[in-house]
Protein backbone atom coordinates (compact mmCIF):
# COMPACT_ATOMS: atom_id res chain seq x y z
CA UNK A 1 0.00 0.00 0.00
CA UNK A 2 1.54 3.56 -0.49
CA UNK A 3 3.87 4.79 1.99
CA UNK A 4 4.75 1.31 3.16
CA UNK A 5 8.02 -0.67 2.78
CA UNK A 6 5.69 -3.68 1.84
CA UNK A 7 7.31 -5.19 -1.75
CA UNK A 8 4.77 -4.96 -4.69
CA UNK A 9 3.87 -8.53 -6.99
CA UNK A 10 4.47 -7.69 -10.12
CA UNK A 11 2.78 -9.49 -12.99
CA UNK A 12 4.14 -12.93 -14.55
CA UNK A 13 5.91 -11.21 -17.30
CA UNK A 14 7.79 -9.01 -14.57
CA UNK A 15 6.15 -5.87 -15.54
CA UNK A 16 3.70 -3.75 -13.75
CA UNK A 17 -0.22 -4.84 -14.51
CA UNK A 18 -0.90 -0.94 -14.60
CA UNK A 19 0.83 2.06 -16.24
CA UNK A 20 2.76 3.82 -13.59
CA UNK A 21 1.09 7.40 -13.10
CA UNK A 22 4.20 9.86 -12.64
CA UNK A 23 6.58 12.22 -14.52
CA UNK A 24 9.78 12.12 -14.89
CA UNK A 25 12.86 14.03 -16.46
CA UNK A 26 16.16 13.99 -15.66
CA UNK A 27 17.49 17.13 -13.74
CA UNK A 28 20.87 17.11 -13.46
CA UNK A 29 23.12 18.52 -16.96
CA UNK A 30 23.40 15.29 -19.83
CA UNK A 31 26.95 13.78 -19.36
CA UNK A 32 28.61 11.60 -17.05
CA UNK A 33 29.08 12.43 -13.91
CA UNK A 34 29.35 11.88 -10.16
CA UNK A 35 25.49 11.36 -9.18
CA UNK A 36 22.70 12.14 -11.56
CA UNK A 37 19.02 13.29 -10.44
CA UNK A 38 15.58 11.94 -11.75
CA UNK A 39 12.80 14.10 -11.16
CA UNK A 40 9.31 12.10 -9.99
CA UNK A 41 6.04 13.54 -10.08
CA UNK A 42 2.51 11.84 -9.57
CA UNK A 43 1.62 8.76 -8.10
CA UNK A 44 5.39 8.03 -6.98
CA UNK A 45 4.76 5.71 -4.16
CA UNK A 46 3.37 2.73 -6.90
CA UNK A 47 6.75 3.83 -8.84
CA UNK A 48 9.03 3.02 -6.05
CA UNK A 49 7.66 0.33 -5.27
CA UNK A 50 8.16 -1.35 -8.85
CA UNK A 51 11.40 0.32 -9.40
CA UNK A 52 12.72 -0.32 -5.52
CA UNK A 53 10.73 -3.03 -3.84
CA UNK A 54 9.84 -0.74 -1.75
CA UNK A 55 8.32 2.76 -1.10
CA UNK A 56 10.01 5.70 0.93
CA UNK A 57 8.14 7.82 3.41
CA UNK A 58 7.95 11.47 2.92
CA UNK A 59 10.68 13.24 4.43
CA UNK A 60 12.99 10.14 4.10
CA UNK A 61 16.90 9.77 2.23
CA UNK A 62 17.13 6.30 1.72
CA UNK A 63 19.62 3.76 0.17
CA UNK A 64 17.69 1.79 -2.44
CA UNK A 65 18.44 -0.53 -5.61
CA UNK A 66 16.86 0.59 -8.99
CA UNK A 67 15.83 -2.71 -10.15
CA UNK A 68 18.85 -4.38 -11.68
CA UNK A 69 20.37 -0.96 -13.08
CA UNK A 70 21.95 0.67 -9.80
CA UNK A 71 22.16 1.76 -6.15
CA UNK A 72 21.19 5.36 -5.10
CA UNK A 73 19.40 7.48 -2.96
CA UNK A 74 15.99 8.05 -2.66
CA UNK A 75 14.55 11.79 -1.42
CA UNK A 76 10.71 11.42 -0.69
CA UNK A 77 10.14 15.59 -0.74
CA UNK A 78 6.43 15.31 -1.00
CA UNK A 79 3.31 12.73 -1.38
CA UNK A 80 3.46 13.37 -5.43
CA UNK A 81 7.36 14.46 -5.96
CA UNK A 82 10.76 12.36 -5.14
CA UNK A 83 13.86 12.85 -6.66
CA UNK A 84 16.11 9.08 -7.29
CA UNK A 85 20.22 9.22 -7.42
CA UNK A 86 22.07 7.48 -9.12
CA UNK A 87 25.74 7.22 -10.07
CA UNK A 88 25.99 9.58 -13.17
CA UNK A 89 26.92 7.18 -15.70
CA UNK A 90 25.06 8.23 -18.94
CA UNK A 91 24.22 4.58 -19.66
CA UNK A 92 23.07 4.20 -15.89
CA UNK A 93 20.85 7.20 -16.71
CA UNK A 94 19.59 5.71 -20.21
CA UNK A 95 19.09 2.58 -18.57
CA UNK A 96 16.36 4.14 -16.20
CA UNK A 97 14.87 5.89 -18.49
CA UNK A 98 14.14 3.34 -20.73
CA UNK A 99 12.99 1.11 -17.30
CA UNK A 100 10.28 4.15 -17.03
CA UNK A 101 9.49 4.02 -20.40
CA UNK A 102 8.95 0.32 -20.26
CA UNK A 103 6.36 0.77 -17.12
CA UNK A 104 4.52 3.11 -18.88
CA UNK A 105 5.95 5.90 -17.01
CA UNK A 106 6.17 9.75 -19.25
CA UNK A 107 9.52 9.95 -19.35
CA UNK A 108 10.53 13.24 -20.10
CA UNK A 109 13.53 13.87 -22.11
CA UNK A 110 13.54 18.00 -22.29
CA UNK A 111 11.17 19.78 -20.14
CA UNK A 112 12.61 22.84 -21.93
CA UNK A 113 11.57 21.71 -25.08
CA UNK A 114 8.20 20.12 -24.22
CA UNK A 115 7.03 23.59 -22.60
CA UNK A 116 8.64 25.40 -25.90
CA UNK A 117 5.84 23.24 -27.96
CA UNK A 118 3.41 25.03 -26.52
CA UNK A 119 1.46 28.72 -27.37
CA UNK A 120 1.45 30.36 -24.05
CA UNK A 121 -1.08 32.94 -25.30
CA UNK A 122 -3.10 30.06 -25.99
CA UNK A 123 -2.87 28.47 -22.59
CA UNK A 124 -3.16 31.85 -21.49
CA UNK A 125 -5.82 33.83 -23.60
CA UNK A 126 -6.37 36.55 -20.26
CA UNK A 127 -2.49 37.26 -20.62
CA UNK A 128 -1.77 40.94 -22.23
CA UNK A 129 1.51 39.75 -24.16
CA UNK A 130 3.25 37.06 -24.74
CA UNK A 131 6.02 37.83 -22.12
CA UNK A 132 2.67 37.95 -19.16
CA UNK A 133 1.76 34.34 -20.31
CA UNK A 134 4.96 33.15 -20.29
CA UNK A 135 4.94 34.56 -16.60
CA UNK A 136 2.05 33.08 -15.92
CA UNK A 137 3.17 29.44 -17.23
CA UNK A 138 6.41 29.88 -15.22
CA UNK A 139 4.04 31.17 -11.72
CA UNK A 140 2.31 27.53 -12.21
CA UNK A 141 5.36 25.79 -11.68
CA UNK A 142 7.65 28.29 -9.24
CA UNK A 143 8.27 26.80 -6.11
CA UNK A 144 8.48 29.72 -4.18
CA UNK A 145 6.54 32.65 -2.46
CA UNK A 146 9.30 35.24 -3.66
CA UNK A 147 8.93 34.69 -7.53
CA UNK A 148 5.20 35.87 -8.04
CA UNK A 149 5.49 39.52 -7.29
CA UNK A 150 8.63 39.17 -9.68
CA UNK A 151 7.14 37.19 -12.56
CA UNK A 152 4.32 39.58 -12.09
CA UNK A 153 6.39 42.62 -13.12
CA UNK A 154 8.18 41.32 -16.07
CA UNK A 155 6.04 42.27 -19.00
CA UNK A 156 6.38 45.93 -17.76
CA UNK A 157 10.02 45.80 -17.62
CA UNK A 158 11.05 43.76 -20.89
CA UNK A 159 8.55 46.46 -22.83
CA UNK A 160 10.54 49.15 -21.13
CA UNK A 161 13.79 47.14 -22.16
CA UNK A 162 12.90 47.27 -25.84
CA UNK A 163 15.88 46.48 -27.82
CA UNK A 164 18.25 47.13 -25.45
CA UNK A 165 21.14 44.56 -24.89
CA UNK A 166 21.09 41.89 -22.45
CA UNK A 167 24.33 41.96 -20.62
CA UNK A 168 26.20 39.24 -18.80
CA UNK A 169 25.34 40.52 -15.62
CA UNK A 170 21.62 40.11 -16.77
CA UNK A 171 22.36 36.67 -17.43
CA UNK A 172 23.86 35.29 -14.11
CA UNK A 173 21.28 37.68 -12.29
CA UNK A 174 18.52 35.48 -14.49
CA UNK A 175 20.44 32.25 -13.43
CA UNK A 176 20.37 33.01 -9.86
CA UNK A 177 16.47 34.31 -10.11
CA UNK A 178 15.70 30.81 -11.52
CA UNK A 179 16.05 29.39 -7.41
CA UNK A 180 12.82 30.92 -7.03
CA UNK A 181 11.28 28.74 -9.83
CA UNK A 182 13.04 25.39 -9.16
CA UNK A 183 14.59 24.95 -5.64
CA UNK A 184 17.88 24.47 -5.07
CA UNK A 185 19.71 21.96 -3.13
CA UNK A 186 20.78 22.52 0.83
CA UNK A 187 22.73 20.20 2.26
CA UNK A 188 23.52 20.36 6.10
CA UNK A 189 26.22 18.17 7.31
CA UNK A 190 27.34 17.72 11.25
CA UNK A 191 28.54 14.86 13.99
CA UNK A 192 26.03 12.92 15.60
CA UNK A 193 23.93 14.78 18.17
CA UNK A 194 25.30 18.28 17.09
CA UNK A 195 21.62 19.13 16.77
CA UNK A 196 20.95 18.39 12.89
CA UNK A 197 17.87 16.68 13.33
CA UNK A 198 16.42 19.12 16.02
CA UNK A 199 17.47 22.16 13.78
CA UNK A 200 15.68 20.73 10.97
CA UNK A 201 12.69 19.62 12.42
CA UNK A 202 12.70 23.51 13.90
CA UNK A 203 12.99 25.04 10.26
CA UNK A 204 10.25 22.43 8.80
CA UNK A 205 7.73 22.84 11.60
CA UNK A 206 7.34 18.92 11.98
CA UNK A 207 9.16 15.96 13.58
CA UNK A 208 10.17 13.58 11.53
CA UNK A 209 11.08 9.94 13.47
CA UNK A 210 12.48 8.27 10.59
CA UNK A 211 13.84 4.55 10.40
CA UNK A 212 16.30 2.83 7.86
CA UNK A 213 17.06 -0.94 7.86
CA UNK A 214 20.71 0.21 6.76
CA UNK A 215 23.32 1.18 9.25
CA UNK A 216 24.72 4.66 9.71
CA UNK A 217 24.94 7.16 6.94
CA UNK A 218 21.29 7.09 6.20
CA UNK A 219 19.83 6.35 9.35
CA UNK A 220 19.04 9.62 10.44
CA UNK A 221 18.36 11.31 6.82
CA UNK A 222 16.07 13.86 6.01
CA UNK A 223 14.50 15.24 2.51
CA UNK A 224 11.92 17.41 2.34
CA UNK A 225 11.13 21.14 0.62
CA UNK A 226 11.20 23.57 3.05
CA UNK A 227 10.17 27.51 2.78
CA UNK A 228 13.44 29.69 4.39
CA UNK A 229 12.01 33.37 4.31
CA UNK A 230 10.13 33.44 0.70
CA UNK A 231 12.56 31.01 -1.32
CA UNK A 232 12.14 27.33 -1.18
CA UNK A 233 14.72 25.05 -0.91
CA UNK A 234 15.38 21.31 -1.20
CA UNK A 235 16.53 20.47 1.93
CA UNK A 236 18.78 17.15 3.19
CA UNK A 237 19.80 16.61 6.35
CA UNK A 238 23.46 14.37 6.09
CA UNK A 239 24.79 12.56 8.68
CA UNK A 240 28.74 12.39 9.11
CA UNK A 241 30.75 10.12 7.51
CA UNK A 242 32.52 7.63 9.32
CA UNK A 243 34.59 4.44 8.74
CA UNK A 244 32.46 1.17 8.10
CA UNK A 245 33.32 -2.12 6.07
CA UNK A 246 29.60 -2.49 5.27
CA UNK A 247 29.35 -2.14 1.33
CA UNK A 248 25.97 -1.06 1.56
CA UNK A 249 26.69 2.02 3.93
CA UNK A 250 29.97 2.86 1.79
CA UNK A 251 27.58 3.35 -1.17
CA UNK A 252 25.60 5.63 0.65
CA UNK A 253 28.43 7.41 1.94
CA UNK A 254 29.46 7.82 -1.48
CA UNK A 255 26.57 8.92 -2.94
CA UNK A 256 26.19 11.32 -0.28
CA UNK A 257 29.40 12.91 -0.26
CA UNK A 258 28.50 13.39 -3.92
CA UNK A 259 25.50 15.34 -2.88
CA UNK A 260 27.24 17.55 -0.84
CA UNK A 261 29.46 18.53 -3.72
CA UNK A 262 26.90 19.40 -6.14
CA UNK A 263 24.69 20.93 -3.29
CA UNK A 264 23.97 24.75 -4.30
CA UNK A 265 24.26 25.28 -0.58
CA UNK A 266 26.41 23.60 2.18
CA UNK A 267 25.46 23.93 6.45
CA UNK A 268 28.42 22.73 8.46
CA UNK A 269 27.25 22.44 12.02
CA UNK A 270 28.90 22.51 15.29
CA UNK A 271 28.06 22.61 18.83
CA UNK A 272 29.72 22.23 22.45
CA UNK A 273 32.37 19.73 22.24
CA UNK A 274 31.31 18.51 18.33
CA UNK A 275 33.77 20.25 15.86
CA UNK A 276 32.56 21.02 11.94
CA UNK A 277 34.04 18.19 10.47
CA UNK A 278 35.61 17.68 7.22
CA UNK A 279 33.81 17.83 3.72
CA UNK A 280 34.61 17.53 0.28
CA UNK A 281 33.80 21.10 -0.25
CA UNK A 282 34.24 24.33 1.58
CA UNK A 283 30.86 24.78 3.43
CA UNK A 284 28.88 27.81 2.69
CA UNK A 285 28.05 28.70 5.86
CA UNK A 286 29.95 28.03 9.51
CA UNK A 287 26.82 27.26 12.07
CA UNK A 288 26.87 26.79 15.63
CA UNK A 289 23.92 24.95 16.97
CA UNK A 290 22.46 24.89 21.27
CA UNK A 291 23.62 28.05 21.93
CA UNK A 292 21.17 27.60 25.04
CA UNK A 293 22.94 24.62 26.21
CA UNK A 294 25.01 25.75 29.19
CA UNK A 295 28.16 25.26 28.05
CA UNK A 296 28.20 27.01 24.88
CA UNK A 297 28.85 30.32 26.00
CA UNK A 298 32.94 28.93 27.20
CA UNK A 299 33.00 27.20 23.69
CA UNK A 300 35.57 28.25 21.95
CA UNK A 301 34.50 27.05 18.33
CA UNK A 302 31.68 29.60 18.73
CA UNK A 303 33.86 32.64 18.24
CA UNK A 304 34.70 30.45 14.93
CA UNK A 305 31.28 30.55 13.39
CA UNK A 306 29.01 32.62 10.74
CA UNK A 307 26.10 32.52 13.06
CA UNK A 308 25.22 30.67 16.24
CA UNK A 309 21.46 29.38 16.85
CA UNK A 310 19.16 27.00 19.20
CA UNK A 311 16.55 25.01 17.67
CA UNK A 312 15.24 24.67 21.25
CA UNK A 313 14.81 28.43 21.86
CA UNK A 314 14.16 29.68 18.29
CA UNK A 315 17.29 31.72 18.66
CA UNK A 316 19.14 32.66 15.31
CA UNK A 317 16.67 30.74 13.16
CA UNK A 318 15.47 33.52 11.62
CA UNK A 319 18.52 34.92 10.81
CA UNK A 320 19.33 31.65 9.29
CA UNK A 321 16.58 31.48 6.85
CA UNK A 322 17.14 34.80 6.02
CA UNK A 323 21.04 34.09 5.63
CA UNK A 324 20.31 31.57 3.30
CA UNK A 325 17.93 32.55 1.22
CA UNK A 326 20.47 36.03 0.66
CA UNK A 327 23.61 33.99 -0.50
CA UNK A 328 21.42 31.50 -2.58
CA UNK A 329 19.26 34.85 -3.99
CA UNK A 330 20.66 38.14 -2.84
CA UNK A 331 18.48 41.01 -2.09
CA UNK A 332 19.97 43.36 -4.95
CA UNK A 333 18.86 40.49 -7.30
CA UNK A 334 15.13 40.47 -6.05
CA UNK A 335 14.67 44.20 -6.06
CA UNK A 336 16.85 44.61 -9.39
CA UNK A 337 13.93 46.15 -12.04
CA UNK A 338 15.74 45.04 -15.23
CA UNK A 339 14.07 41.84 -17.22
CA UNK A 340 14.56 38.80 -15.79
CA UNK A 341 15.37 36.05 -18.61
CA UNK A 342 13.20 33.59 -16.85
CA UNK A 343 12.07 31.29 -19.98
CA UNK A 344 14.76 30.70 -22.79
CA UNK A 345 12.69 32.11 -25.38
CA UNK A 346 13.43 35.48 -24.45
CA UNK A 347 16.83 35.45 -24.98
CA UNK A 348 18.10 35.54 -28.82
CA UNK A 349 18.35 32.42 -29.81
CA UNK A 350 21.77 32.75 -30.48
CA UNK A 351 22.11 32.85 -26.48
CA UNK A 352 19.29 31.22 -25.43
CA UNK A 353 20.81 28.84 -23.11
CA UNK A 354 18.27 27.09 -20.79
CA UNK A 355 17.86 29.66 -17.89
CA UNK A 356 16.02 26.23 -15.60
CA UNK A 357 18.86 24.89 -13.29
CA UNK A 358 17.00 21.77 -12.95
CA UNK A 359 17.64 21.22 -16.69
CA UNK A 360 20.84 22.48 -17.45
CA UNK A 361 23.22 24.40 -15.22
CA UNK A 362 26.42 24.49 -17.31
CA UNK A 363 29.48 22.72 -17.01
CA UNK A 364 29.71 20.24 -13.95
CA UNK A 365 33.28 20.84 -11.77
CA UNK A 366 32.66 17.06 -10.27
CA UNK A 367 32.13 15.03 -13.34
CA UNK A 368 33.84 11.52 -13.65
CA UNK A 369 33.92 8.33 -15.91
CA UNK A 370 31.20 6.47 -16.31
CA UNK A 371 31.01 4.11 -13.45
Amino acid sequence: MPGSDEPIHPAPDGSNETPLEVACYRATPHGAGAVAMIEMIGDVSACLQALCGRDVAVGGLSLRRFDRIDDGLVARLAPERAQIMPHGGVRIVERLAEWFAAHGANWIEDPNAARASLDPLELFPEAADRVEALALATLARAASPGAVRLLLAQSARWTAHGDAPFTDEDRARSKRLMRLVDPPRVALIGLPNAGKSTLSNALLGVDYALASPIAGTTRDAVSARIDLAGLVVEWFDLPGVRETTDEEERTAIELSQSLIRDADFVISLAAPGLPWIDLPRKADILLYSKVDDPTAADCALRAKADLCVSAVSGEGLDALRELIRDRLVPKEDRECERPWAFDPSLLPKEDAAPADPAVDTGADPHRVSER
